[in-house]
């Protein structure tokens, strides 16, 4: 089975060939319409990538895909004290990265945070977009 996603005018029933470029040209509607669709494609995209991943995990063989050969590793560093202490005396306090607030407060307790708010700065994340029911 072959699937083929075609967008099609739905006023005239012709096939729309969708660019960058053509996003522009979208009326609000239909871009609201275009981005609805693509979430829901996105959110099939997941659940079928985690079943791909489930039947290679169980032996099963896919005739265009497979699992990557070589293992990726995300390097971390585990520091005791004295080695944070070294780093810091050679390279200053930027060669150890602090602690997120969360894991400060998950760390010592909520008491942590009355102590630590003189110094918190709120930065403005980039707006998302709010999807009504």
């Amino acid at each position: 089975m072959e699937f083929a996603l075609l967008p099609v005018d739905l006023e005239t029933g012709e096939r729309i060939e969708l660019t960058p470029s053509n996003i522009i040209q979208l009326g609000n509607d239909e871009l609201a319409n275009l981005t609805s669709n693509l979430k829901a494609m996105e959110k099939l995209k997941k659940e079928a990538e985690q079943e791909i991943k489930k039947r290679l995990d169980a032996g099963q063989k896919f005739t265009r895909l497979s699992y990557d050969d070589k293992t990726s590793y995300t390097r971390v560093l585990v520091l005791d004290a004295e080695a944070k202490k070294s780093l810091i005396k050679n390279y200053g306090l930027d060669s150890v990265e602090p602690l997120s607030i969360a894991k400060l407060e998950k760390k010592y307790g909520e008491g942590i945070y009355e102590k630590l708010q003189p110094f918190i700065v709120e930065k403005p994340r980039a707006k998302s977009i709010k999807w009504d029911a």
